[in-house]
């Protein structure tokens, strides 16, 4: 059985819980846990009535690789966040909301995609996050360069724009595996989103 949330149950004997009891021994909100899944990060099945079942299995391996991290080095290690934001404005609240999380997380904030370009070079992040700026370089642009340099293969590319599906095909489209939310910024995926990163940052440097 592969990672994602098939819809065939799993064995019998193969022990699972809800996403809420998943949240809890991980620590994490229950966004967290479905971004998770849906990333791959968590083995999971949807029942017959459409409720997600995560195996206990992924959840131990995932907890005991936190655990391996936490032996080795500090196992909140920042996560590092870009956010590009030409809007001084959200920008700051881009800057109050991360940091009062509480998170793991090393914010960089740029206000155009000349400095983004800059500090992604210099900071390697594992997570941007990016409206869609026309200037200096065209925020779609931008995109595109970065993933096609292998040193960002694992930087995962966010966008938060108030443009629709529609308006950015007309663009020229995102690149693959470009997630997109819609303007007003959706604080509670985002932190789900970031959660799940730190997560995984944490599991793979175990």
């Amino acid at each position: 059985m592969t990672a994602g949330s098939p819809s065939r149950l799993p064995d019998e004997g193969l022990a699972v819980c809800s996403t809420s009891a998943a949240a809890r021994l991980l620590g994490v909100s229950n966004t967290t846990v479905q971004i998770m899944v849906e990333r791959g990060d968590l083995l999971a099945w949807k029942t017959r009535g459409g409720h997600r079942r995560i195996s206990v299995d992924s959840l131990q391996a995932l907890r005991g690789a936190r655990v391996r991290a936490a032996s080795g080095h500090d196992s909140r290690a920042p996560l590092i966040v870009l956010v590009v934001e030409a809007d001084p404005a959200q920008r700051r609240l881009y800057d109050d909301t991360l940091t009062g999380w509480g998170l793991p997380v090393r914010l960089l904030l740029a206000a155009d995609t000349f400095d983004a370009l800059l500090l992604a070079g210099r900071h390697r992040p594992d997570v941007l996050v990016t409206d869609l700026p026309t200037r200096p370089v065209d925020g779609l642009e931008m995109l595109r360069r970065l993933r096609i340099r292998a040193e960002f293969d694992a930087t995962a590319l966010v966008v938060v724009s108030a443009l629709d599906d529609a308006q950015i095909a007309a663009r020229g489209g995102l690149p693959g595996g470009v997630v997109h939310y819609r303007k007003p910024i959706p604080f509670d995926m985002l932190r789900g989103f970031i959660e799940a990163s730190a997560l995984q940052k944490q599991r793979v440097s175990a």
